[in-house]
């Protein structure tokens, strides 16, 4: 299999751009934004969020089937990406200018129909876009590398999205949330049409493969797909991984508030944690071309585990340390996303051999549905256990509900990322089982 050129994996990851930069202020900034600033409080913000991420059980496998299904004169990806663009960007006016629409406190109507809208656009964007990087290359290498650029794109339009707030904050506009929130969502509205503009225009799509069985029905499709071990495992784990991250995200501010005791730093810590991402991300690709995919990306959440249990250590006054720390988690954590991702390629081709079908773009909504019910069980759990031990977000808090806070940051993920090792440490499609796969559809189609 050709190498694909480094001119083409850049053009093809700028979406990933604005999709990163969508992703850190709905889940850093903006569940504290419409607790606080916004009036919806700590109970209801930590349901809308939930709700809104339980929206997409639906909405990604049917994008999936839909994307498959339904191609056109571009291929099967590309259309739905720029169909995305229209909704996007009126959604995120609606979340991210909420200043400009309503007067006062936020009504929950508001917010939910707010981010129901925007995970719509942001499901037809996102899983438009990694069915078409899996379908680049069916190299399991090469799958990695494609992954490891979106990735690194990713997290580097993180760490660019991050630096707004950075600066804000050392200009002396710490307590002004809605100003980073209108900001960042400039960014991510400029950003958007440009970068999934030069994807579609520089970046082709593959051959539509057709199909080599007849068609299978809604009951045989998710039954197959149900008992494949392979999915389920990555499903499994992503879950895991996804509910701890979101927990971590939506109580950050608090914690950097509460615990270290200088907001003022929160956007400086949170980026030495994304500054790290780029960094670690070619050396995550060349240690899973020496010890496999799985193998690297169980050893990268078993040293994450590691760190984040060390986010009990920082104090009040110890932002350097907690930066420290967080650089730490960037760098070990930086391999797990995209590593994942590029396996989700393998498993699509077992199916493929299983069923005679090419479902791309279902088996990656199932992941992408995993990630959010996975964010929506994470912030779902982590507010209302705040509420519930009376912690005061803009107040005065009591030893009793700042341990609280600490544990539920940094214990309960620690612990949800353990079952996460031994799946992906044990995962049993590797490089010589997917050639023992592909060989037997290269013999089915001759």
């Amino acid at each position: 299999m050709s190498r694909i050129s480094n001119a083409k994996l850049a053009a093809y990851s700028a979406p990933a751009l604005p999709i990163a930069a969508f992703a850190t202020p709905l889940s850093i900034y903006a569940p504290p934004f419409f607790a606080t600033e916004m009036g919806l409080g700590l109970a209801v913000t930590g349901t809308v969020f939930m709700a809104a991420r339980f929206w997409d059980l639906g909405t990604d496998p049917l994008m999936g089937v839909i994307s498959d299904k339904f191609p056109s004169r571009w291929g099967r990806r590309r259309h739905w990406m720029v169909l995305s663009l229209p909704v996007l960007l009126i959604a995120t006016a609606l979340v991210m200018f909420p200043d400009r629409f309503i007067g006062g406190a936020a009504s929950t109507a508001y917010v939910l129909g707010s981010l129901f809208l925007l995970y719509v656009g942001y499901t037809m964007l996102t899983i438009s876009h990694m069915a078409w990087g899996a379908e680049l290359s069916s190299d399991y290498h090469e799958r990695s590398r494609i992954q490891g650029w979106r990735e690194f794109a990713h997290l580097t339009s993180m760490a660019t999205v991050l630096l707004i707030p950075a600066v804000l904050e050392q200009s002396g506009h710490a307590l002004s949330a809605t100003l980073k929130m209108n900001s960042m969502g400039a960014y991510v509205m400029i950003l958007l049409p440009v970068c999934v503009l030069i994807a579609v225009a520089r970046v082709g799509e593959p051959p539509v493969r057709s199909a080599s069985a007849p068609a299978l029905g809604f009951v045989r499709s998710a039954r197959i797909l149900a008992s494949n071990r392979y999915i389920l495992r990555i499903l499994v784990a992503d879950l895991f991984i996804h509910m701890p991250g979101a927990i971590r995200a939506s109580l950050f501010i608090f914690y950097v508030s509460a615990i270290i005791g200088m907001p003022e730093w929160s956007a400086i810590i949170m980026l030495s944690y994304f500054a790290a991402g780029p960094i670690a991300v070619p050396l995550w690709v060349r240690l899973s071309r020496r010890m496999s995919k799985h193998g690297a990306c169980a050893l990268g959440v078993f040293l994450h585990v590691i760190v984040t249990a060390s986010y009990l250590i920082p104090g009040q006054g110890d932002a350097l340390l907690f930066a420290g720390l967080f650089f730490l988690s960037g760098i070990v954590y930086a391999g797990v996303p995209f590593l994942l991702r590029s396996m989700v390629a393998d498993v699509v081709d077992y199916d493929r051999l299983q069923t005679g079908q090419d479902r791309t773009a279902l088996y990656y909504s199932t992941v992408t549905t995993t990630m959010k019910v996975g964010g929506a069980l994470g912030i779902g759990l982590a507010y209302p256990l705040l509420a519930l031990v009376g912690f005061d977000p803009g107040g005065s808090n009591d030893p009793a509900q700042l341990d609280a806070l600490r544990y539920i940051y940094a214990f309960i993920p620690a612990v949800s990322e353990l079952l996460v090792v031994y799946l992906l440490y044990t995962f049993p499609l590797d490089e010589q089982k997917l050639r023992e796969v592909q060989a037997q559809l290269a013999s089915k189609a001759g």
